[in-house]
């Protein structure tokens, strides 16, 4: 069963990789903007938010400790 998922970034290319991320897979969102972070609202299955988060962590940025 697929539900609404959010994410939130002030990233500009991040907005753009996600946004292009998810049109590629069919992944429903909607995107709005509040003051300088970019709001998504994601309709995903279990499956799907597993791949959106894998997605998103291998194009953030990290800190190795």
């Amino acid at each position: 069963m697929k539900k609404y998922y959010n994410f939130e970034t002030m990233f500009t290319s991040l907005r753009d990789e996600l946004r292009s991320y998810l049109k590629n897979n069919n992944i429903y969102y909607e995107l709005s903007k509040a003051y300088q972070y970019y709001h998504f609202e994601i309709l995903a299955s279990p499956a799907e938010v597993e791949k959106v988060n894998n997605f998103i962590d291998s194009v953030s940025i990290t800190e190795v400790v």
